[in-house]
């Protein structure tokens, strides 16, 4: 009886660390968004003090408006992209932690075999959780690069 408890402890323990790790992806998913956001405020400031040294010949408002715009639109897609990951790993999250439920109710007819197959679904929760995270890094990263692509376009660089 006393090795069941152990598996069953083993089995909540690993669910708790892929929690903590979904919780520590969703937190640092949020830094790099917030990060990304505060790059492209910054580029927009640029462009504007850019806008106004080159002389009065501009339309420097409608110039700001239509790079905010492009930048705001950059961010929110940005977001979105990220709430769409991070809903794909809470919900890779949530089948194995399901599963891992399951497998532990069933444990005392078929504790070895449990034990395995709790450990391939927290295994593969863990590589869709990476897989999203380098997901996520890509998505921020091709923001960036379009906010830098507008900046470029617009004055030529």
């Amino acid at each position: 009886m006393e090795q069941k408890t152990t598996a069953t402890e083993q089995l909540q323990a690993a669910k708790t660390a892929a929690a903590e790790k979904l919780e520590a992806f969703k937190n640092e998913a949020s830094q790099h968004l917030n990060t990304a956001a505060n790059q492209l405020d910054e580029l927009k400031d640029q462009l504007v003090a850019k806008a106004r040294e080159a002389g009065k010949d501009i339309d420097i408002e409608g110039l700001k408006t239509q790079a905010a715009t492009h930048f705001d639109n950059a961010k929110a897609s940005a977001a979105d992209a990220l709430s769409s990951l991070q809903a794909q790993a809470e919900t890779a999250y949530a089948a194995a932690s399901a599963k891992v439920d399951e497998l532990a109710d069933i444990a005392d007819d078929k504790f070895d075999d449990v034990r395995a197959e709790a450990a391939v679904q927290l295994e593969a929760a863990q590589a869709k959780l990476d897989e999203v995270k380098a997901e996520a890094a890509l998505q921020i990263e091709a923001a960036k690069e379009k906010a830098k692509a507008l900046w470029s376009s617009i004055f030529n660089e």
